[in-house]
C-alpha cells in the first residue's frame, strides 16, 4: 500500500475512478468540478495505489478559517475495491492528516445517501440535507465531526482496523 501526493500523471486515473462510481456515487456536475479541481494546483491531494503503480483511490483534505476547520475533499475507491477496508484506510490516512493542525476544532464534509452511513460510523453527524443537490435522487448530506478526545478515540479505533487490512494485504 503507498499513501502520496497526486501529481499531474495521475489525473487520467483519478477521472476513470470518479467515472467508475457514477451515477451512484457522482453525477456528471459532479465530473465537471472534479475536472477543474484537478486542474488546479492541488497540494494536499493525494493517491492510494494497492502496490506500485496501480491506483484504487484518491482523496485529499483542505483547511478553512486560519485552519481552524479542516475538509475532506473528493476521496473516492474504485468500485472493485469497495467494502474491502480501502475506504476506511483512506479515510484513516487522510483523517490522520488534521492531526498535525492542533488549533483545528472540527472536520467537515459534504456526501450523498450512498457513503453517509459510513462516515456516520467514523464518528461524523449530518449538520444538513438538501435533497437532489447533486441530481434527481442524488441527495447532499452536510457533515462534521468535533476534533475532541472523541475523535482522538475514533482515529485509534479506525488505525486497528487499517493495521488488520494491510496484514490480510501482506498475506496475499
Amino acid at each position: 500500500m503507498i499513501f502520496r501526493r497526486y501529481t499531474p500523471a495521475d489525473r487520467s486515473t483519478c477521472i476513470a475512478i470518479l467515472d467508475s462510481n457514477m451515477p451512484r456515487f457522482f453525477s456528471d456536475q459532479d465530473r465537471t468540478e472534479f475536472l477543474a479541481f484537478l486542474a488546479t494546483p492541488v497540494k494536499m491531494y493525494h493517491v492510494l495505489e494497492e502496490r506500485p503503480g496501480h491506483i484504487i483511490g484518491c482523496g485529499g483534505i483542505a483547511t478553512r478559517s486560519q485552519e481552524r476547520i479542516g475538509v475532506l475533499t473528493w476521496g473516492m475507491i474504485h468500485p472493485r475495491y469497495h467494502r474491502r477496508g480501502w475506504g476506511s484506510l483512506l479515510a484513516f490516512l487522510r483523517l490522520s492528516q488534521f492531526t498535525a493542525y492542533p488549533e483545528m476544532q472540527k472536520i467537515i464534509l459534504n456526501t450523498s445517501q450512498e457513503t453517509v452511513g459510513f462516515y456516520e460510523k467514523l464518528g461524523f453527524h449530518t449538520t444538513d440535507f438538501v435533497a437532489n443537490f447533486y441530481g434527481e435522487g442524488l441527495h447532499c448530506y452536510k457533515m462534521e465531526q468535533p476534533l475532541d478526545d472523541g475523535f482522538q478515540q475514533r482515529l485509534n479505533a479506525l488505525e486497528t482496523q487499517v493495521r488488520d487490512l494491510l496484514m490480510h494485504c501482506k498475506s496475499l
